[in-house]
């Protein structure tokens, strides 16, 4: 039984390490590497931590087969990748999205990646004043890290009345608190529609002079496959649709960033996600009824710099000292899951 995974991401890694101890896995990404994209934001202020949130697939994968390239053909029955056809029993899709570099990248090589980063560093460094683009997730955790590991002027930019809009107003609040006492320039209702070099200009006419800047918005699906044989639904942002197990087909499930679901984008999800797959995968082989998937508001940490943060579920918002060394725990969990996951350890990950 061929079991082809199609990114390397939160999804992907987790259905990969569960499934390759009861089938023949391939994992085919762009890149040789799983990396902590949550972790970003900081790594670039800190550069010396860049490599605890970077783990190669080979070094947490003990039988999978992993193949670096990008799948160009999708079938019912095979998958194209490099000018080859790689046949299949199962594929599931968690190619993930595209988002501005730093926050994801599709460089090849760990080494490389790391090399990147450190330029993004050196960048950061050099410049006095820097502009963050967006009033979201990464746009606030972006402008928070500057704040604290560095100290540069920071000016964030939010086209929204608020941050973090698709949370609770508190939550927003809270975080515009913590950065005004950090000394930043918050502009908001206004968006940048021109970029220069060092010269941004709003859509109100407000020349915005800064040395480097953090675009954090428009995360766009890595969806653009040519699917053949059979018809594949899209939203209008170009998420792929899914049936109520996370299938396009029969065979062919969907994870993580690239699915069209109403919930947050995030690490949690994408793991949820996985989860619902495997069990999915092994009961439909053993002639088993397939589990449902539930999206869910998941509680999430937002981390403001090295030791405070905002946890939030639902309507509960606990900001505080907590919270922020709940998400560098959160990361240290991860990446230690990972390693301890790797060849020569005794660690069994079988699913039940």
């Amino acid at each position: 039984m061929v079991v082809v995974i199609v990114g390397g991401g939160f999804c992907g890694s987790y259905c990969a390490r569960k499934l390759e101890k009861k089938f023949d896995v391939i994992l085919i990404d762009s890149k040789d590497y799983f990396e902590f994209t949550p972790g970003i934001p900081h790594v670039v202020c800190d550069i010396e931590h860049r490599d605890k949130i970077r783990v190669r697939h080979e070094d947490y994968l003990r039988k999978a087969k992993i193949i670096i390239g990008t799948v160009e053909t999708v079938t019912k029955d095979y998958v194209r990748v490099n000018n080859k056809i790689i046949n299949y029993d199962y594929l599931i899709l968690s190619s993930g999205s595209i988002y501005r570099s730093p926050f994801k990248s599709n460089i090849i090589t760990a080494v490389s990646r790391s090399e990147d980063l450190v330029n993004f560093h050196n960048e950061i460094e050099k410049a006095e004043h820097i502009l963050v683009i967006g009033g979201g997730l990464v746009g606030v955790e972006m402008a928070a890290e500057l704040l604290t590991y560095t100290n540069k002027e920071v000016t964030l930019i939010e086209q929204g009345s608020r941050l973090l809009k698709r949370n609770p107003e508190k939550v927003g609040d809270y975080a515009k608190e913590f950065l005004l006492k950090k000394e930043c320039e918050i502009i908001f209702d206004d968006k940048v529609v021109k970029f220069g070099k060092n010269n941004f200009l709003t859509e109100k006419g407000k020349q915005l002079v800064a040395d480097f800047a953090f675009i954090c918005t428009g995360i766009i699906p890595n969806s653009k496959f040519d699917f053949k044989g059979f018809d594949v639904k899209f939203d209008a942002k170009g998420y792929l649709i899914v049936d109520e197990y996370l299938r396009i087909s029969d065979s062919i499930f969907v994870g993580g960033d690239v699915v069209s679901l109403n919930e947050e984008r995030t690490a949690q999800n994408a793991r949820r996600h996985a989860e619902t797959i495997c069990k999915n995968i092994i009961n439909g082989i053993n002639g088993k009824s397939l589990v449902k998937y539930v999206s869910k508001k998941t509680p999430l940490v937002i981390s403001l710099g090295s030791y405070n943060g905002i946890f939030v579920s639902k309507n509960f918002v606990f900001p505080g000292i907590i919270p922020g060394i709940l998400k560098r725990l959160i990361e240290k969990q991860v990446m230690f899951d990972y390693r301890k996951n790797g060849k020569g350890c005794c660690r069994n990950n079988s699913l039940q």
